[in-house]
């Protein structure tokens, strides 16, 4: 069982706020046994700082905030042109790695379909990459149709052997839990929000506190960086 980790880069500085995510339900992590309720349990306690958290959580996605996006190669773009990284420079971009028959995906991607149609004539743009379970060959026709019954319309690559997200997420680090994981990276392409996966939107239900809670700070978030221009195009 983990506890995910959300933590923010507010002006170039780590935030000392940790907020604990989603139990891992069994369908992740073990192949019998339903998944667990779409459930996000009460953060850690508010004196919880990131150092002490990085120690705890090994999906803490502290390490990578501040951090250069790393290049992506995806198998194939399965839904819009392709987009290289180097071409995104100059737009604010969230990727999420996403997958079938999972909750926390079902749950997340509405949300994320929100956001690409709020902020995209702004400079938003959101990348969610299909990641197979296990690693296998998917069509892009069955990747649409689950695309479909989740509510995304925007940008989706596939990501058939994992290898980009485990240049983002998993290389060196065996330890990790999640693969459901999110980055948002600013017009220079820099890291500077992380979900260490699991779920988050916006939701009245006291069980989501937190879920609610990532939401939030995922958006104002990206209100944040589209206020502020490309360092390198104001050189």
């Amino acid at each position: 069982m983990r506890t995910p980790l959300v933590v923010m880069l507010a002006a170039g500085a780590l935030a000392t706020a940790a907020i604990a995510a989603a139990t891992v339900p069994a369908a992740v992590v073990t192949p019998a046994g339903a998944p667990a309720p779409m459930v996000c349990p009460d953060p850690m306690p508010p004196t919880t700082h990131v150092a002490a958290a990085t120690r705890d959580d090994p999906d803490s996605p502290a390490s990578v905030l501040g951090q250069k996006a790393p290049d992506w190669t995806f198998t194939r773009w399965v839904r819009g042109e392709p987009m290289s990284l180097a071409s995104l420079r100059g737009k604010v971009v969230l990727v999420r790695w996403w997958t079938e028959d999972c909750h926390f995906c079902r749950a997340t991607l509405p949300e994320i379909e929100m956001l690409r149609k709020r902020y995209g004539a702004d400079g938003f743009v959101t990348v969610c990459v299909f990641h197979p379970k296990p690693p296998h060959d998917v069509s892009n026709l069955h990747i649409l149709e689950v695309a479909a019954k989740l509510g995304y319309d925007g940008p989706i690559a596939f990501d058939r052997d994992w290898v980009t997200l485990g240049r983002y997420w998993l290389d060196g680090h065996p330890e990790r839990n999640w693969t459901s994981v999110s980055f948002l990276i600013d017009r220079d392409g820099v890291i500077r929000w992380a979900h260490g996966g699991g779920e988050y939107h916006l939701t009245d239900d006291p069980r989501h506190r937190v879920c609610n809670d990532d939401a939030k700070q995922l958006e104002a978030t990206i209100v944040e960086l589209l206020a502020k221009k490309s360092a390198a195009l104001e050189r």
